[in-house]
């Protein structure tokens, strides 16, 4: 027969064929979604088009996938329909309140500890230089993100979640009240020496030493418990939110999203309220803040810890392989791709954490903050990254979900370099405010609080992405320990290195401090984008996901 004519008995050989092929090709209504995952909206509209008598030319097989197809449409739509927090487990939402209200509690203490510290003794402060008073918030910064390290091996090995989580949340409540008696001591002490310090200031009278030394050890005590106490909990929580969920349960994302808004919320809150109450009432009822917050998180977690979270260590019961790799020879790959991405998240933790330090000194001193007759509270300025960090979560939420559809969402080293890029703008904004000050004439507050918003979104690019990063690739047996010392690598060591070269800013000057550091974290950047094929290519070889 001539090649394009007509043959009557075409179609039914073609349907035969079909037949014995086992499966028909035809249009099911659905588009593909974001890395080849279907996405089944448009799907139960197609396959009502057919009529039975179009059915009875499908083999059983196929009818049999295409429900599949459906099942699985409709168990998407509802598992994404429950990734609300009102529909997560009760567990989960007590861990995400939990959290809330223990960072209302650290960043009120952490934005007044370094004024506190340096006001002068009229002012009810310690009367420190601001050396020794930056030294002390680096060391006591790191060591609040390093320890975690060996608070989350004691979880995982020895207390169990629910065990750690109450010791720890007991010393910290402790701590707090404890240091706000010893801030409230301070303000009625006539001594005028710089007061807290290791060692009794010659010339004081006896009759006043015994005050001196109450307020030092309380001081003291009041900090070292403050970092035993967040051990045991920073990392932990982290794992004990993700084992609230089944191994394979989809919400597990939007939980660790949700996580990440309650720190940034309650950074917020402590900022305003920290801010408002020092401006109205002195430091001490601050610093009653912190223990009024962190008695919060402590009553409801002893009323309702018992009956939603696992008494001993869940990150070893279950989490199943769907949820994180299984201890296998590419163990070591995981982890050091873990390093790589805590080095580069050091560079940008580094240039955040001026803001409880030198940015807040140059705050409170060089800027001029006033609003017409009001004066803005140098802790609002912290409240600015919380807000910002609240404010980005959607809108990169939302760019990487288009992105996906488009098959064009970047991995999460493209984020870490975004989160470096605007880090160092942020920098930079700084700089460029600190730069003309010399003198009597100080800095507007408008780009200090532009430079802080910028870098706040850089936080957002990264850290969204972290938290399910170090769940996925982690070994099962230690993923408390591995959480610990990936928080050891980036805010512990990062918070001890900011204390550390911010006491350059002194002798190189504010402007220029603040360009070193911006250019640092844009070089860091760059050197993201750099290793980026040769550790896209290792992590292929062991099937890892950086996505």
């Amino acid at each position: 027969m001539r090649r394009g004519a007509y043959d009557p008995g075409s179609a039914d050989r073609r349907r035969e064929s079909r037949r014995n092929r086992g499966g028909l090709q035809f249009p099911l209504g659905f588009h593909s979604g974001p890395r080849g995952v279907p996405a089944f909206g448009h799907l139960d509209a197609g396959a009502k088009a057919y009529s039975h008598d179009h059915r009875l030319l499908f083999p059983r097989t196929l009818r049999a996938r295409r429900t599949s197809l459906v099942a699985a449409g409709l168990e998407e739509a509802r598992s994404a329909a429950s990734a609300r927090p009102w529909h997560f487990p009760r567990g989960a939402q007590l861990v995400i309140g939990f959290e809330f209200c223990e960072r209302v509690g650290f960043y009120s203490m952490v934005s007044l500890l370094a004024l506190f510290l340096s006001a002068s003794r009229a002012a009810g402060g310690f009367a420190w230089e601001d050396k020794p008073a930056l030294t002390l918030l680096g060391i006591f910064s790191g060591l609040m993100y390093a320890l975690p390290v060996v608070g989350g091996w004691i979880a995982d090995r020895l207390l169990g979640h629910r065990r750690a989580l109450t010791v720890g949340g007991t010393l910290m409540f402790g701590a707090y009240l404890l240091l706000t008696a010893v801030v409230f001591m301070t303000r009625v002490s006539p001594v005028e020496a710089p007061m807290g310090l290791w060692s009794i200031p010659d010339g004081l009278p006896t009759a006043l030493r015994s005050a001196y030394v109450s307020v030092s050890a309380g001081f003291w005590i009041s900090i070292i418990a403050l970092v035993a106490g967040n051990s045991l909990i920073k990392s932990t929580l982290v794992v004990a939110l993700g084992d609230t969920f089944s191994g394979a349960d989809t919400r597990r994302e939007p939980a660790y999203a949700y996580y990440y808004a309650g720190i940034n919320l309650g950074g917020l809150v402590a900022g305003v309220a920290a801010g408002s109450v020092a401006a109205a009432n002195g430091w001490a009822p601050a610093f009653g803040v912190s223990a009024i917050a962190m008695g919060i998180a402590l009553v409801a977690y002893l009323t309702f810890g018992h009956r939603y979270l696992n008494p001993r260590a869940p990150s070893v019961q279950g989490k199943s392989a769907a949820a994180a790799p299984a201890d296998t020879a590419g163990s070591g790959v995981r982890l050091f791709i873990l390093a790589v991405f805590a080095l580069l998240l050091l560079v940008y933790s580094i240039g955040s954490f001026q803001l409880w330090g030198t940015m807040s000194l140059f705050l409170e001193r060089s800027v001029n903050r006033h609003v017409n007759a009001f004066e803005i509270p140098t802790q609002w300025f912290t409240s600015i990254e919380s807000a910002a960090l609240i404010l980005a979560a959607p809108v990169f939420a939302a760019l990487w979900g288009a992105l996906a559809r488009r098959r064009r969402e970047p991995d999460n080293l493209v984020k870490y370099a975004l989160a470096l890029f605007l880090g160092a703008a942020g920098l930079l904004l700084f700089a460029n405010a600190a730069w003309p000050h010399a003198g009597a004439t100080k800095a507007g507050w408008f780009l200090p609080a532009l430079g802080i918003w910028i870098q706040a979104t850089g936080e957002v690019a990264a850290w969204t992405v972290t938290y399910g990063l170090v769940y996925r690739l982690a070994p099962q047996r230690i993923v408390s320990a591995v959480m610990g010392a990936f928080y050891a690598m980036t805010l512990g060591l990062g918070g001890y290195l900011a204390g550390q070269v911010g006491t350059f800013a002194e002798h190189l000057g504010q402007g220029r401090y603040f360009l070193v550091l911006g250019v640092a974290t844009a070089a860091a950047g760059l050197v993201a984008l750099l290793v980026r094929p040769g550790l896209r290519a290792l992590a292929a070889r062991k099937s890892i996901d950086l996505y």
